[in-house]
C-alpha cells in the first residue's frame, strides 16, 4: 500500500521524474500515442519496442507505466540509490516476496495537467480487484474542463478516486474536500495530493454527501459510479441503486449542500423507459431543486450497445461475455429499457423560480468550459431581467466574439449563386443557426454602438416593414441569442442586471424575413 512521506521528499520524487522526461508531453512523443497497455489493443509488444532502450526514462516507464518488475541488474546506473530509495519508502515499488533483486510496481503514474497522479494498473481488472483505483480517464479529464474556476471558499469533490479533480480544484479553493466510498481510494488520493504538493485538501470516506453532512459549498463535482448495469463489481463505476437512481439522488440531495449561488456539475447517465421522451426522466429529477439547472446531452446508446460497451470496458476474460451480455439485455428488457443517455448536469442554488434548459450538444466544445458555464447561466439572468420590452431596447447588443457568419455558394452559369447563411459559434458549443440575408445585415449592426431600439428602427426601414411587428419579432430573437451566446449585451446600470456573455445554444433556424426567433431548449 501506498505510504505518505515527507513533503520534502515528494519534491525528490516529483524532480527524479521530471529529470528523466516524464512528463506528458515527452511521454506522448516517446511513446508514440499516449495509450495505456491493453490487451484489447494488442499494444505490449510496441510499448516493449518503444522502451527496450537502457535508460532512466525506460525504466521507470517499464514499471510505472507497463506495470513490469525488474531486477536490480536490469536498472543499474539508470536510476539512482536515493531515487530508489523513495520509491520503495513510498510504496511505489516493492521487493518482490521471494526474491528481492527483484522490483515490482505498485502503482500506475501518469503525468496529467501538471501533476503526478498514482492509479492502480489495468492489470487489476485481470485480478477482478473491486476496490480498484482507476487512472484518470476521459470523463474525469472531461469534467474537469468544465469544472468552475472562480474563487470556492469550500468546493466539494463528491467521488474523488484518485483526486484529480481535488488537485484542479485546490487552484482556485480556500478549501477542498475530497470523499469517495472506496477507502483504498482515498489513501490514493492523500498519496497523490502530498505527492504533488497541495495542502488545502481534506479526504474524507463515506457514502454520497453522508461524511459532509453538516457542510455547504460553493462548487461541487462528481464523477460518481453511474453505470447502469445488474453488476456491482466495481466501486468506481457500479452502484447499488435501480438503474440511474444513484444520479437521481445525488441531484436531489445537493442542493442542500449548496451556498446561495454554488454550482454543482455532475456527469451521470440516465434511463429512457419505453413511452417516455428522454428529457422527462431527468426534468424530473429537477424539479422543486431551488436551483436553476442545464442539462448537456451527449451520448445516446441502445441497451445491447451499451451492454457489448461495459462488458468489453470491464472485462478482459472474453469466456464470460456471452454470460454476461444475456445478463445485461434482462435486466434492460425487464425495466423496458429503451435508451441509455449520458451527459452532463449543472445546477446552480438561486432564490426565486428557477429555470431549467435541456438539450442535446455536440461533442466537441472548445475553449474556457468553465466560462462557458458561468456565461450562459449570466445570460439566462440577463434575459429573465429584461422582462419588459422597454429595458430591452436600452441595451445595446453586440455579436460576441466567437460568433461568424459562413456563406455556402453553389456554381451555375459560370457563376457563384449564394446558397444559405449560417451563423456560428466558434468557442464552447460550435452550435450555429441558419440566417435570412436581411437578418444577417440586422446583426451585423448589432456591434454595440446602438441600443437595441435604434438598431431595430433601422431594421424595420431596411425591410420596409411595420415598426410594432419588427419590433416584437426582433426582441423575441435578441432575447434567444443573448441567452444562446450569440448577443452579449451592455446595460446601464437603471436595468438592474449584469451583462451576459459568451454561451451555448440549440441549433435552429431563422428563416423569415421579419423573423420568429429560434425555439428555446425545453424548460
Amino acid at each position: 500500500m501506498l505510504t505518505l512521506i515527507s513533503p520534502e521528499d515528494c519534491l525528490r520524487l516529483r524532480d527524479f521524474f521530471t529529470e528523466a522526461g516524464y512528463v506528458e508531453a515527452t511521454l506522448r512523443k516517446h511513446l508514440g500515442a499516449a495509450e495505456l497497455p491493453s490487451r484489447q489493443l494488442r499494444n505490449a509488444p510496441r510499448l516493449l519496442d518503444r522502451t527496450s532502450f537502457p535508460s532512466s526514462l525506460n525504466v521507470l516507464l517499464r514499471w510505472f507505466w507497463l506495470g513490469l518488475t525488474q531486477s536490480r541488474e536490469q536498472i543499474a546506473g539508470l536510476v539512482s540509490n536515493e531515487f530508489l530509495i523513495l520509491l520503495l519508502e513510498s510504496g511505489l515499488l516493492a521487493t518482490n516476496a521471494s526474491d528481492s533483486a527483484l522490483l515490482e510496481p505498485q502503482a500506475m503514474l501518469l503525468h496529467v495537467d501538471g501533476f503526478l497522479i498514482a492509479s492502480d494498473h489495468p492489470t487489476a481488472f485481470e485480478r477482478h480487484q473491486s476496490e480498484l483505483v482507476l487512472w484518470p480517464n476521459p470523463t474525469s479529464k472531461f469534467l474537469n474542463r468544465f469544472a468552475v474556476r472562480r474563487h470556492s471558499r469550500a468546493t466539494l469533490d463528491l467521488g474523488t478516486g484518485g483526486g484529480i479533480l481535488s488537485l484542479s480544484a485546490a487552484k482556485h479553493s480556500d478549501v477542498v474536500i475530497a470523499t469517495d466510498l472506496n477507502a483504498r481510494a482515498a489513501i490514493f488520493a492523500q498519496f497523490n495530493l502530498r505527492l504533488n504538493g497541495v495542502k488545502n485538501v481534506e479526504v474524507m470516506t463515506g457514502d454520497c454527501f453522508a461524511p459532509v453532512a453538516d457542510r455547504k459549498f460553493d462548487l461541487i463535482l462528481s464523477n460518481p459510479p453511474f453505470f447502469i448495469t445488474p453488476k456491482t463489481d466495481y466501486l468506481f463505476c457500479d452502484n447499488t441503486m435501480e438503474l440511474d437512481g444513484l444520479c437521481r439522488r445525488l441531484v436531489k440531495e445537493g442542493p442542500d449542500h449548496l451556498n446561495e449561488g454554488g454550482y454543482m456539475e455532475m456527469l451521470c447517465e440516465w434511463a429512457q423507459i419505453e413511452g417516455q421522451p428522454w428529457e422527462e426522466r431527468v426534468a424530473e429529477w429537477l424539479q422543486d431543486t431551488g436551483c436553476d439547472a442545464w442539462v448537456m446531452k451527449g451520448l445516446t446508446q441502445d441497451p445491447a450497445e451499451y451492454a457489448q460497451h461495459r462488458i468489453r470496458e470491464t472485462s478482459q476474460d472474453t469466456s464470460t461475455d456471452a454470460e454476461f451480455y444475456e445478463g445485461y439485455m434482462n435486466y434492460y428488457r425487464q425495466r423496458r429499457v429503451e435508451a441509455i443517455h449520458d451527459g452532463l448536469i449543472v445546477m446552480r442554488r438561486r432564490t426565486g423560480s428557477n429555470w431549467v434548459r435541456i438539450e442535446e450538444v455536440p461533442k466537441t466544445p472548445t475553449g474556457d468550459l468553465g466560462e462557458l458555464i458561468l456565461s450562459t447561466f449570466a445570460a439566462h439572468d440577463l434575459v429573465r431581467a429584461m422582462d419588459e420590452d422597454e429595458k430591452l431596447l436600452a441595451i445595446r447588443p453586440k455579436l460576441a466574439p466567437s460568433v461568424r457568419l459562413e456563406q455556402i455558394c453553389n456554381q451555375s452559369a459560370g457563376q457563384w449563386h449564394a446558397e444559405s447563411l449560417t451563423l456560428r459559434l466558434t468557442s464552447g458549443f460550435p452550435f450555429h443557426l441558419t440566417v435570412q440575408p436581411l437578418v444577417a445585415e440586422f446583426l451585423a449592426t448589432c456591434d454595440g454602438s446602438r441600443t437595441a431600439a435604434e438598431a431595430i428602427d433601422g431594421f424595420a426601414v431596411t425591410a420596409n416593414a411595420p415598426i410594432e411587428n419588427v419590433r416584437s419579432e426582433c426582441l423575441g430573437m435578441i432575447r434567444k441569442l443573448i441567452e444562446r451566446g450569440f448577443i452579449v449585451a451592455t446595460i446601464s446600470p437603471a436595468c438592474g442586471a449584469l451583462p451576459a456573455s459568451s454561451s451555448g445554444s440549440s441549433p435552429d433556424c431563422i428563416t423569415s424575413v421579419v423573423l420568429a426567433a429560434p425555439a428555446s431548449p425545453r424548460t
